[in-house]
């Protein structure tokens, strides 16, 4: 039995038409997020996600849910929906569905209904329903503190602060006490002289400068408020309102203005709604007013900029992913008191249950990779806290977060000092992701979460946000992931990561492989598809090359966008379509084992001239790694196999040896014959002079000798002096290949879409490949 859930609005469901509104169905393109739930799927939340193209001039949709097509038992229906977005605060039975919606005009009438689309609510989807606002507006403490605790929380928070976190407590007073004696300058910060050059010295110090400033002021009026909170000395809540109200005269449409530096308008969103919550009895209802009254230019700043995609539609602009969150926290803070709030609050949760986070799937991979997957990640937590205490949601029942720390425990094992692909990824090392790890073990319960933390020595972080983690914190056991499989496929970003030890990176042999089906090479994800990355012993060795020195300079943009700076193949010099979300691959093949791993990819639909460049590769633990490379130019072309490494290589006749701290890896060009072979440690162009860095990448280039419409190479990696590589005179190259190996020989047989593997032991492995239209 269905129950009809309508929320009434006084619109018809029999209404004409709306005269002059259209419906626009036309299918979702590059950077939309698309309709959804999609046709013919079955999402892994109860209730899904809804999620539409906008409709120009619209000022509301209406929305209805049915088991038939013919809509005529509707199991959901909401008909007043200001987004195009929507998540019903209900669940549904297990079965099938179908789903439409309409736009609504300024009199209520709405456009005729869009085609119904169907999907599945199957039984074991997380049950994840959003609150209505009103509901959440009655969850949320009408009195303050309203973020991170409640009222009601603060004697046994002081109890903790006097007992079992009486240390960590203290360190909160000390540090309160030193901004006491010293505090931070509060100065507004400056504009950028007339004349300034954007991404010059000089603009990058005064663009991120004027961040760090914000952050200074404001996060120290929030640890003043914090103390002043939990002690009800004055002392601080005075200085915490000095600080406050110093930054409220600051123009907020000047130097922090959210059009004109974004890094510096964020930490003014969020940081003073948390001074303004926990210090809120210190200020009169003039300083109320006029904090108010500036953090409403803020919030409304910010929330234009996201309605300009709008957001919901296209939510594939970084920044915004973490803007939004942010405002919410000021909505929560400033209810009340700020007419929009709560409709900024409303945003802020539909984002979270209809679109975030858009650089994954539920496999918990992160498609801008490691750096950005531990930066924005970071952030959000502190929002799980929040809606947690204000709202009871728990976030890590959403299908990713319950998966999330997956990405550092396969990237990153513990003594490993690379992290991988993506923007600043190449400095982010195990220990840099150790803290978050451990906030997202407690946050999810999750023992390998917590053993990987636990290995380094982390903890779920210090301040005000570490105290209040450390007195809800889970006491979940650690666990080792020994039992665990090595290596992992992140599906929905396209990426492979074959390991030999997920216990100890620093006796591990790894290697990570790209083919993003969806993201493409857009955003800080822009490492070309098909492209691949060693390292042994937790350091590179075979990697991405270039290191940003300014988002956006000339480095960035035509060194480390471009194809020839990662472990790829260009034809005729060329690479892929740069920094582009039509630039996709995808995953054609993943098999994990104990003695033998293998993926393939298809990176064709990536570049302008090729039909098709498949790349297949079979790591046979933990000796080596045969690379098979298929690729259909659409004229006679010449390719370039490149190859980075960090120092220098020794060229052969076909062969290229590599010798660093952990021993020497061996590449074997078998076929095809007569590559051409060079090395340069050049970068074209390099980073900007003012950053003095000794990058120490070389960069190898093998060159097809003829001209061809159709290439394939046959390629292997033995590792750290590994007795194996390719039996030439047993193969018949390039599809039947014989592998000699310590414990004896494999014969691999490479098909057009199948390969099969026949082990020293007899095991016979085959895979068929399936690649998606891109």
């Amino acid at each position: 039995m269905f129950k009809t859930w309508l929320v009434a609005c006084g619109c018809a469901a029999a209404a004409l038409a709306a005269p002059g509104l259209e419906l626009d169905e036309s299918a979702a393109g590059t950077g939309e997020w698309g309709y959804r739930p999609e046709s013919g799927t079955a999402p892994a939340v109860n209730p899904p996600g809804f999620s539409w193209r906008p409709c120009k001039d619209a000022v509301g949709y209406h929305l209805q849910v049915a088991p038939d097509e013919a809509f005529e038992r509707i199991a959901y229906e909401k008909p007043d929906i200001q987004w195009s977005a929507h998540c019903p605060p209900v669940t549904f039975p297990a079965g099938e569905y179908f789903w439409r919606y309409a736009a609504l005009d300024g009199n209520g009438e709405k456009t005729t209904w869009s085609v119904a689309r169907r999907f599945t609510v199957s039984s074991g989807a997380a049950l994840f329903p959003q609150p209505t606002t009103p509901e959440l507006i009655t969850r949320m403490p009408q009195d303050h503190p309203r973020l991170f605790f409640r009222p009601e929380e603060l004697p046994k928070l002081r109890e903790l602060a006097a007992g079992p976190l009486a240390e960590q407590f203290a360190e909160l007073v000390r540090t309160a006490d030193k901004l006491l004696e010293n505090p931070p300058d509060t100065t507004e910060p400056p504009l950028y002289p007339k004349g300034t050059v954007r991404l010059s010295d000089e603009w990058r110090a005064i663009w991120w400068g004027n961040r760090t400033h914000v952050i200074k002021v404001a996060d120290s009026a929030a640890t003043l408020a914090f103390v002043y909170r939990m002690t009800g000395d004055e002392r601080y809540g005075a200085a915490a309102r000095d600080l406050l109200l110093a930054f409220a005269k600051w123009d907020p449409k000047g130097s922090t203005n959210y059009r004109h530096n974004d890094e510096a308008a964020m930490p003014s969103l969020y940081l003073p709604s948390r001074a303004y919550s926990w210090v809120r009895p210190m200020l009169s209802p003039e300083d109320r007013k006029s904090i108010a009254e500036v953090m409403r230019v803020r919030g409304r700043d910010c929330f234009d900029s996201l309605q300009g995609g709008p957001h919901l539609w296209k939510p594939y602009n970084s920044h915004h992913n973490r803007a939004w969150h942010k405002l919410g926290e000021l909505a929560m803070a400033f209810h009340g008191e700020i007419e929009e709030a709560d409709d900024w609050l409303d945003f802020a949760m539909t984002v979270m249950f209809t679109t975030y986070p858009v650089w994954s799937d539920d496999d918990g991979g992160w498609h801008e990779g490691m750096a950005y997957w531990s930066s924005y990640l970071a952030k959000f937590t502190y929002w799980a806290d929040i809606v947690r205490s204000a709202f009871d949601i728990n976030a890590y029942q959403m299908p990713f977060f319950s998966r999330a720390g997956d990405f550092g425990l396969y990237l990153l094992p513990p003594g490993t000092q690379h992290g991988g692909f993506g923007d600043l990824a190449s400095t982010t090392k195990s220990e840099n992701i150790a803290g978050l790890m451990a906030v997202l073990a407690a946050g999810a319960g999750n023992p390998y979460w917590k053993w990987h933390a636990d290995t380094h020595g982390a903890e779920i972080g210090g301040g005000y946000a570490g105290f209040l983690r450390r007195a809800r914190s889970m006491d979940n056991m650690a666990a080792p992931p020994s039992a665990l499989p090595a290596s992992a496929r992140f599906r929905g970003v396209g990426l492979a990561v074959l390991n030999t030890n997920l216990v100890d990176g620093r006796d591990n042999i790894q290697l990570h492989f790209k083919s993003s089906p969806f993201f493409g090479r857009h955003s800080h994800g822009y490492n070309a598809n098909n492209a691949f990355l060693l390292n042994v012993d937790g350091e590179p060795v075979f990697c991405p090359t270039g290191r940003r020195d300014v988002h956006g300079s000339p480095h960035h943009t035509n060194w480390m966008w471009d194809s020839r700076s990662d472990n790829a193949i260009l034809v005729n010099g060329t690479g892929q379509k740069k920094h582009s979300q039509d630039a996709r691959g995808a995953l054609a093949a993943f098999h994990t084992s104990e003695h033998l791993d293998a993926v393939s990819g298809e990176a064709g639909a990536s570049y302008e001239n090729l039909d098709g460049w498949r790349r297949r590769i079979i790591f046979f633990k933990p000796h080596g790694f045969l690379i098979h490379d298929t690729l259909c130019a659409t004229e006679a072309s010449s390719f370039q196999w490149c190859l980075h490494a960090k120092g220098p290589m020794t060229l052969g006749e076909g062969k290229v040896l590599w010798e660093g701290k952990p021993g020497h890896v061996e590449v074997d060009f078998a076929y095809p014959a007569g590559l051409a072979l060079s090395q340069t440690d050049q970068f074209d162009p390099p980073p900007a002079a003012s950053r003095k860095w000794d990058l120490n990448e070389w960069h190898l280039t093998a060159e097809t000798a003829e001209k061809a419409a159709r290439q394939e190479f046959v390629v292997f990696i033995a590792v750290k002096g590994a007795q194996a590589g390719i039996d030439r005179g047993n193969s018949t190259l390039p599809r039947d290949v014989v592998i000699n190996l310590p414990e004896g020989s494999a014969r691999v047989e490479l098909g057009d879409d199948t390969f099969t593997v026949n082990m020293p032991d007899g095991e016979r492995h085959e895979y068929a490949e399936s690649v998606p239209a891109l």
